[in-house]
């Protein structure tokens, strides 16, 4: 649990080292408008958005996470976004379909493992076991701000 907690820490900081640090406080103007937030994945509700996947979610200003409970055999389907992905598994297997070096390519990602997706890279999630998956996005991912749930995430089935 202890490297879990770290991991995440890390991936927090790398999720955020390439964007400018306006948020550094040095008056007490800038703190008055500043917005700190804390969330705790453990209170937050589960929203099913697919046959075996659950997600608990939460934004910031310039960026997401999101825990991800996959059941063996979920399914998340081809799709892309503007947005840069950093996925952690915290505990089971994935086997995704991207593109690496310009061909489709099959990586399996194990507990432990991060692979992270540039902007508009395609990829396709399998769980091969029961997951669970720390993905951060940035930025936020636009297309989630709605209770609607993105086209590709109604086309989930298992395989």
């Amino acid at each position: 649990m202890k490297n879990k907690i770290i991991v995440s820490i890390v991936l927090l900081f790398i999720c955020f080292i390439g964007i400018e640090a306006n948020a550094q406080v040095t008056t007490i103007d800038s703190v008055a408008t500043s917005k700190v937030q804390h969330f705790n994945f453990d209170e937050m509700q589960s929203e099913t958005i697919g046959k075996g996947i659950k997600r608990k979610w939460f934004h910031g200003e310039k960026g997401q996470m999101t825990i991800f409970n996959l059941e063996k055999g979920a399914h998340i389907p081809w799709h892309q976004h503007p947005n840069e992905q950093i996925t952690y598994i915290m505990s089971g297997k994935v086997k995704i379909k991207t593109i690496i070096d310009g061909k489709e390519t099959f990586v399996e990602v194990g507990a432990g493992e991060v692979i992270v997706f540039p902007e508009n890279v395609p990829h396709e999630f399998w769980a091969l076991e029961e997951t669970v998956d720390l993905d951060v996005h940035v930025p936020v991912r636009q297309d989630w701000l709605s209770k609607e749930l993105p086209a590709y995430l109604k086309k989930t089935k298992e395989k």
